[in-house]
């Protein structure tokens, strides 16, 4: 399933292998930069890359922390729309190729997750409400989660979702700062008599900068906070 990532990710390495020696006859700056991109596309877990650093390579990144474990760096695989909506639908890949998707911020499906992975979220309207418009107005909804266990697939658990606006934070990384909204999400899922609550961190424009979510009740956890968002 993985495979037909490797190609892109080998294309995009001999590219900027190619502009980096164009640019720097100096060996020693060639040599970090490489390291670099090692590092990013297939590297280490407790990232703590530098601002120069991140900001050097040319792709969409982020910090990723699964169950509270170490903190992980991954860059953006593929950006494409969702057929059935025509929502972008972004695919974060790890260094083990494990892949987070997300749409507006939100995370709708896992791959390669040890445990559990998120099969799907399903609005029940065509798409769910982006976070520009719950700045706007606090927009509840319903909407049908799906996982797949180690040994079993739990299909189509019915939620309703209500969001609230809370307060104003700040939140630094190192390429920026940013005064952003956070937005609680409750999950009530009536039929496991359950529910989770997610939180995202949202700027003046509507885009997630940072968010904390649930695969599901008890299913995972995965702490986001974008480092180079995409841009088309």
């Amino acid at each position: 399933m993985f495979s037909a990532l490797n190609p892109l990710i080998m294309f995009k390495l001999i590219t900027v292998t190619i502009l980096t020696l164009a640019l720097s006859a100096c060996t020693q700056k060639f040599n970090d930069v490489n390291a670099t991109l090692d590092e990013a596309l297939f590297g280490a877990e407790d990232v703590a890359l530098t601002s120069d650093k991140i900001a050097e390579l040319p792709y969409a990144s982020s910090f990723v922390r699964i169950n509270d474990g170490a903190q992980l760096f991954m860059v953006l695989a593929f950006a494409e729309p969702k057929p059935a909506t025509g929502v972008m639908q972004l695919k974060w890949l790890s260094s083990d190729k494990a892949m987070i998707v997300t749409e507006n911020g939100r995370v709708v499906k896992t791959l390669g997750l040890a445990q559990v992975n998120l099969q799907s979220i399903d609005p029940s309207t065509k798409t769910a409400p982006a976070f520009a418009e719950l700045l706007q107005k606090q927009i509840s909804r319903n909407a049908s989660y799906s996982w797949k266990t180690i040994n079993h697939y739990l299909y189509h658990y019915q939620a309703d979702i209500t969001p609230i606006i809370s307060t104003s934070e700040l939140i630094t990384t190192p390429l920026w700062k940013k005064k952003t909204t956070l937005i609680y999400e409750t999950v009530n899922i009536k039929s496991l008599d359950t529910s989770f609550t997610n939180r995202y961190w949202v700027d003046k424009q509507g885009d997630v900068v940072k968010s904390v979510q649930y695969l599901g009740p008890k299913l995972g956890k995965i702490e986001m906070t974008i480092l180079k968002p995409f841009s088309l």
